[in-house]
């Protein structure tokens, strides 16, 4: 049953608070809509932290043509959140999430039938929950009818499904409900996990490992990473290339390692216009205008670690030099503007 406008308001801003909470997206990276009729949606904006939305920045989207009105921009995938309404008419809260374990299976490119696993591997629970299945998209760049048609074909090709992987990118979770869709992404985390456990031959790390540490104010803020998959990629000292396309936004092609930290000519060269620097041993140096920017940073590059740590171990491809040197573009276009309208707070983000 669709929600009334209010209700939909509500259940919105109360999910971008949940998924911040949950670690299922870091700041702006990921979007939320509500069904409000058979050819309306409500859905969060463009750009904008989710901590501060207000109900007037919600932005109502017809499902038949993706359009709207007023001044605000409903987030840039509102394409995507269109198609699934209209395939999936028995769920009326739609999530896209770049959780970890599902952004670094998407890597696979790869249908996951959850009935093919070794007995025990996966819970009764789950598979029923995401309807024994998980189809993967092909690949798309963000915010485009590429993205946006790989998805739809997915879903129309899986209609029992209530989640589907974006190769390289995230997932889109689905449900009648907002409690059902945050149920979906917590048992597509849990099943990914295993995934990845299974096929990388390792368990994840979940500890916090050593907490980052120091603040240095060069280039604005200097923040130093020791989280455990930073930390593994730091140890083969070379660069490691983006898995997932919002790495591809801070970093383009790669993120480049040095040696010796206190090499300030090395570190200004392997930073060059991008946002991090691995450190030989050491973990990562992430350079940010301000605090609350590092830390975006330094989640996106830790999930790329990890991506990366499977990319590595089974062959898998990181996303093409191209589409990553397209994705930074628009990232430093959009930020840009963002910052020069005085928005420099919402510009992490092209969802």
């Amino acid at each position: 049953m669709a929600y009334d406008r209010h209700t939909a308001e509500q259940k919105i801003l109360a999910a971008c608070l949940e998924l911040l909470d949950k670690g299922l997206i870091a700041r702006t990276w990921g979007n939320i809509s509500a069904r409000l009729s058979d050819e309306e949606f409500l859905i969060t904006p463009s750009g904008r932290a989710y901590e501060d939305l207000k109900p007037e920045e919600l932005v109502t989207v017809k499902i038949k043509d993706h359009s709207w009105e007023g001044d605000i921009k409903p987030s840039s995938e509102k394409g995507m959140h269109a198609e699934l309404y209209k395939l999936r008419p028995e769920c009326d809260f739609i999530i896209h999430t770049h959780q970890t374990n599902a952004s670094a299976v998407s890597l696979y490119g790869e249908d996951f039938d959850l009935e093919a696993f070794p007995a025990g591997l996966i819970g009764e629970d789950d598979k029923a929950i995401l309807g024994g299945r998980i189809p993967c998209a092909k690949y798309g760049l963000s915010s485009t009818k590429t993205l946006t048609d790989n998805v739809a074909k997915a879903a129309a090709a899986n209609p029992g499904c209530s989640a589907i992987l974006m190769k390289h990118h995230g997932a889109a979770v689905m449900g009648a409900t907002d409690d059902e869709a945050f149920m979906v992404a917590d048992a597509l985390e849990r099943v990914c996990g295993s995934i990845f456990e299974r096929r990388c031959g390792e368990k994840i790390l979940t500890e916090s490992g050593r907490e980052p540490r120091g603040w240095w104010s060069v280039f604005g803020y200097l923040y130093h990473v020791e989280t455990p998959y930073i930390m593994e990629m730091s140890r083969r000292g070379r660069r490691v290339y983006s898995y997932l396309d919002d790495m591809a936004m801070i970093s383009g092609y790669y993120t480049d390692c040095i040696e010796d930290v206190h090499n300030e000519k090395a570190f200004r060269k392997a930073l060059g216009n991008r946002n991090a620097v691995l450190v030989k041993n050491g973990g990562a140096l992430v350079v940010a205008p301000n605090e609350d920017e590092a830390g975006a940073i330094a989640i996106a590059l830790e999930k790329n670690c990890r991506a990366a740590n499977l990319g590595l171990k089974k062959a898998l491809k990181p996303v093409n030099p191209l589409s990553a040197a397209i994705e930074r573009k628009v990232y430093l276009d959009k930020y840009s503007k963002l910052k020069n309208a005085g928005g420099e707070k919402d510009a992490e983000t092209a969802d």
